[in-house]
């Protein structure tokens, strides 16, 4: 409690964050209404005259469309991190073993993926296979590779130099070896770090296919989707707007702010002096 204390960020990203995953959860057991359910009679309707938050233009329940959005949004965007962090692990911390032109060679495959911003991937995607929940973590993930192997690859470079993995080589351990026993223990913090902040990174992402109607398909409640199906409401429910676009703000700020605290507990460099 006393480090917790001492990182105000990392205590206030916390709060945020598991506030937002236990909304999460609890929407896949309970949520005030429906998040599928049709009223029409409660369409347009302002917060607390239908449901705690309005409706929307369908008549559905706001409070249980974010809700049940944040499900959606948490879930992809953690499933696409976690694929790209695998991938870009790998890809970075085997790079460092090898050098030369395995280096060489992984690097540029994380350049050109790199290239490819996660929508024009999403939109590539998307015309081969459809919109959808894989379309959405494949773009998502894929852009994430070459964040990791970048991330990963500087971190294992630095080990690579120091004396208990010189030590390692010494007693014939191999590359792959090294890397798994001794090179990733001690890069986990900072991946950690860097996942939290990729993580929030990645429900932008997730939010602005869904908008472009690449991500989820309706019916399933997306944050995304709800901005979009409100721009034609703005002057009559503007709440339908305002209220996804704060989830999505919430959200965001939280991650970073855990990861922006992780970072400072973590990194002894960036650590305040209380």
């Amino acid at each position: 409690m006393r480090v917790l204390l001492r990182h105000p960020t990392l205590l206030l990203g916390g709060l945020v964050t598991a506030l937002l995953l236990s909304v999460a959860l609890l929407s896949l057991v309970w949520t005030p209404a429906s998040p599928t359910a049709i009223q029409i009679a409660q369409r347009l309707k302002p917060p607390l005259e239908a449901g705690l938050l309005g409706a929307d233009h369908f008549g559905r329940d706001v409070a249980s469309l974010l809700m049940a959005g944040a499900w959606n949004s948490l879930s992809i965007a953690f499933v696409a991190v976690l694929a790209g962090m695998i991938g870009g692990v790998a890809l970075g911390t085997l790079a460092a073993a090898w050098r030369g032109w395995a280096e060489e060679v992984a690097m540029r495959v994380a350049d050109v993926t790199f290239a490819f911003p996660a929508v024009l991937s999403a939109i590539m995607i998307g015309a081969l296979i459809g919109p959808g929940a894989t379309t959405a973590v494949i773009a998502i993930g894929v852009f994430n590779i070459p964040v990791f192997a970048r991330v990963s690859r500087g971190a294992a470079l630095q080990l690579w130099e120091r004396d208990f993995v010189l030590a390692a080589r010494a007693a014939g351990k191999g590359p792959v070896l090294i890397t798994l026993h001794h090179v990733l223990p001690n890069i986990a913090g900072l991946l950690v770090v860097q996942a939290t902040i990729q993580l929030a990174l990645a429900i932008l992402a997730e939010a602005g296919l869904s908008f472009l109607g690449i991500g989820l398909p309706p019916p399933n409640p997306s944050w995304g989707r709800m901005l979009s199906d409100a721009q034609t409401y703005l002057g009559q429910a503007p709440h339908l707007a305002v209220l996804p676009g704060l989830a999505i703000a919430f959200a965001v700020l939280g991650l970073n702010m855990l990861g922006d605290g992780l970072r400072d507990l973590i990194d002894p460099k960036l650590r305040r002096k209380r």
